[in-house]
């Protein structure tokens, strides 16, 4: 696992995970992705599968530049580089975690964020064609714009009238957490399914397969009663 900072917490959260090493890099500079891995392969390991949810996180002012680094090349330098250096035989299952920001406006989102996650919905869509005949397989990951985050809890349950609200609009009357999110990944990662690559997938509780108007209209209609 790869993060900016190892810290305490995180540490505690895999001391009970053997299987799981922690990295430090910072993937605002060039090579950093290029040289966890070649060090990865230097070792003798063979990689099965790559996730992708890094978020860019300024310490002052937004860079875009950095914003794409981090988001977008750094995506690009690790495949180029797990090209260059995997077996012919082994398979690779990738998986980027997009938003709906990618074909849709997010009035909490800037311009940036938006141009970085259609970005990176072009790139699987790119590279899955690229690497598709040296048996790598990427695909991207919708999250909804609401998951329920642990760190963010204190704040969902401040405004309990909202958060039921929005779970009695999602078709499934409830919102995605952050280890459902984990779970999806993970399961998906795991499943080594031969011939699907380039897509998106959306994790909302479906929300996205309905018409925002109507849901809009809906909403009205039952407060109009």
């Amino acid at each position: 696992m790869v993060t900016r900072c190892v810290d305490s917490a995180m540490e505690k959260l895999v001391s009970q995970m053997p299987s799981v090493s922690l990295v430090s890099a910072d993937l605002e500079f060039p090579s950093e992705v290029g040289r966890i891995i070649n060090e990865i392969f230097a070792r003798g390991y063979q990689l099965s599968c790559m996730a992708f949810l890094q978020r860019y996180r300024p310490k002052t002012e937004s860079i875009f530049s950095s914003h794409l680094a981090v988001e977008l090349w750094s995506i690009k330098e690790a495949l180029e580089t797990v090209k260059s250096l995997k077996s012919a035989e082994s398979a690779i299952q990738v998986l980027v975690s997009s938003s709906p920001a990618a074909h849709k406006v997010l009035d909490d989102q800037d311009l940036s964020y938006h141009i970085v996650k259609a970005g990176q919905e072009a790139l699987v869509r790119y590279y899955a064609v690229l690497l598709a005949e040296r048996n790598i397989s990427i695909n991207a990951i919708r999250i909804g714009s609401v998951v329920l985050k642990e760190r963010a809890m204190s704040y969902w349950n401040s405004i309990p009238h909202t958060v039921g609200k929005l779970k009695d609009l999602t078709p499934t009357r409830r919102l995605l957490t952050s280890d459902e999110v984990g779970l999806i990944f993970a399961k998906m990662l795991l499943s080594q399914i031969p011939g699907i690559t380039g897509q998106v997938f959306s994790a909302d509780n479906g929300f996205e397969l309905m018409d925002s108007i109507q849901i809009v209209k809906r909403r009205l209609d039952v407060e109009n009663q």
